[in-house]
């Protein structure tokens, strides 16, 4: 059984993961096999921040004992895949991108904020670093600022010790909601940072730090883009996670925006901005998550939440908010996820008459916490209140579909809508690489002045070699 899985999950890996110490947040499917093996504590730590270290899976797989149920043997054969394929030293490949329309939306997984990309990457994996040079050229939307021609992707890695220090250009997801997160997901470009990562989760070994379990900690600093006002801004982030006991995984995350052409960049500003000993030059933002797993009626179940706080930590009627939960079931063949998620960003702040504009803004900066018009963290963005449902299906052939279905209300100053959408996806092997089409379809678009039809269709073919 467990070698008909094995090679099952060969198949459902056709495209293998990268030569990375990493996993990214572009596979959902990868990461749906990874919380069921949380749940059911056979990895022990908190797999809520991508990118999430290899390091930290390794031991756990090494020593896990063939799954009471199915739906666990194929995760774990799975997970155990993805690995062998990420230990390659060389992978080269390419990616070839299109969508009738950007998706307003972006959650985990493929991201469509363009009309069409090619791009061509080669990866290495080293003995004690890691690289990957990836060129990405863009059609954008007519009247945009970004570039035709980046670099989204790309890094430099050296292993040393417990610690990785990367120079990347990454997409980051922190916390454990499926279809968003608050204050850090991948609806907005990645920011090109310096990034300093704990390798292993390992418990601390020190008598006043082992109750948190294993723990994970990352931390950057990063620089925007050259067109915001004021150009060149820079962003502080850290994020410390936890698995103090194997049912409950904790996070605290902070990202601050500091500095810029116009504004004091030195190290005093720096140091001001660290110990939020000047908030009229920095715009500050923290957020808490927790996730429960537990059983109920015999059935496995994660209850989750996230809670941001936003412009300096002093001046909402209430934090954002984010709650959920996720299940999971399958059998022989095929394995079942379900999630349900309610999202709130529609928050008032104290100063205020009224609800809205308050969530992401910030007096210093006036695009907010925005890269190119789109906000760094809620996929769903600001003002906006959002139930979504989510259903993914994995076979063992390597054929995957997905549904998800969500009723938001965006409630701007300027308009409020009501809307809804419906968002299938297929995934298959083709031509020796992986191909990926999504539609989508919207009872009435929530930002008509970008005449966004109210369907649309995307498509993405990967190769690697």
């Amino acid at each position: 059984m467990t070698k008909k899985l094995s090679m099952a999950a060969a198949l459902l890996c056709t495209v293998p993961a990268a030569a990375a110490p990493w996993v990214d947040t572009t596979d959902n499917y990868l990461r749906q096999s990874l919380q069921t093996l949380a749940h059911a504590g056979v990895i022990s730590g908190p797999v809520n921040t991508y990118p999430l270290m290899w390091k930290n899976i390794v031991a756990d797989l090494a020593s896990a004992q063939e799954q009471p149920t199915p739906e666990l043997e194929f995760a774990l054969a799975h997970v155990r895949s993805a690995l062998n394929a990420s230990q390659k030293n060389y992978i080269a490949g390419m990616k070839v991108r299109g969508s009738s329309d950007p998706s307003l939306f972006q959650s985990f997984g493929e991201t469509y904020v363009e009309k069409s990309a090619v791009s061509l990457f080669k990866e290495y994996l080293g003995d004690g670093w890691a690289a990957k040079t990836q060129v990405n050229y863009r059609q954008t939307e007519n009247g945009s600022t970004e570039q035709d021609l980046t670099y989204d992707g790309s890094y430099l890695a050296l292993l040393t010790g417990n610690w990785v220090l990367a120079l990347d250009q990454q997409p980051m997801w922190w916390g454990p909601g499926q279809q968003t997160a608050l204050l850090v997901s991948n609806n907005a470009r990645p920011i090109p940072s310096i990034r300093l990562s704990r390798h292993s989760w390992q418990p601390s070994e020190s008598a006043l730090f082992s109750w948190l379990g294993p723990w994970s900690f990352t931390t950057f600093i990063g620089q925007g883009e050259h067109n915001s006002l004021p150009r060149q801004i820079k962003y502080f982030g850290a994020r410390f996670s936890a698995r103090p006991h194997p049912q409950l995984e904790l996070g605290l995350s902070r990202i601050s925006q500091w500095g810029g052409d116009t504004l004091d960049n030195g190290l005093d500003a720096f140091t001001d901005m660290l110990l939020l000993d000047d908030k009229m030059n920095s715009d500050n933002m923290a957020a808490v998550d927790l996730t429960f797993h537990t059983s109920l009626f015999d059935r496995p179940f994660s209850f989750y939440t996230e809670l941001a706080d936003d412009n300096n930590g002093g001046n909402l009627s209430k934090p954002l908010q984010l709650y959920g939960v996720r299940t999971f079931f399958g059998h022989s063949s095929a394995v079942h996820t379900l999630n349900l998620e309610w999202s709130d960003t529609y928050i008032r702040c104290e100063d205020a008459l009224t609800a809205g504009h308050c969530a992401y803004e910030g007096d210093i900066y006036p695009q907010g916490y925005r890269r190119y018009g789109r906000v760094i963290g809620s996929g769903y963005g600001s003002d906006a209140r959002v139930l979504s449902a989510g259903y993914r299906y994995q076979t063992f052939e390597g054929y995957s579909w997905a549904v998800s279905v969500l009723r938001g209300e965006f409630l701007a100053a300027s308009s409020a809508l009501k809307n809804w959408q419906l968002r299938l996806e297929y995934r298959q092997p083709f031509f020796n690489g992986l191909l990926s089409i999504e539609g989508r379809v919207f009872d009435k678009s929530p930002q008509p002045e970008l005449e966004i039809k109210r369907g649309s269709i995307a498509a993405t073919w990967e190769y690697r070699f």
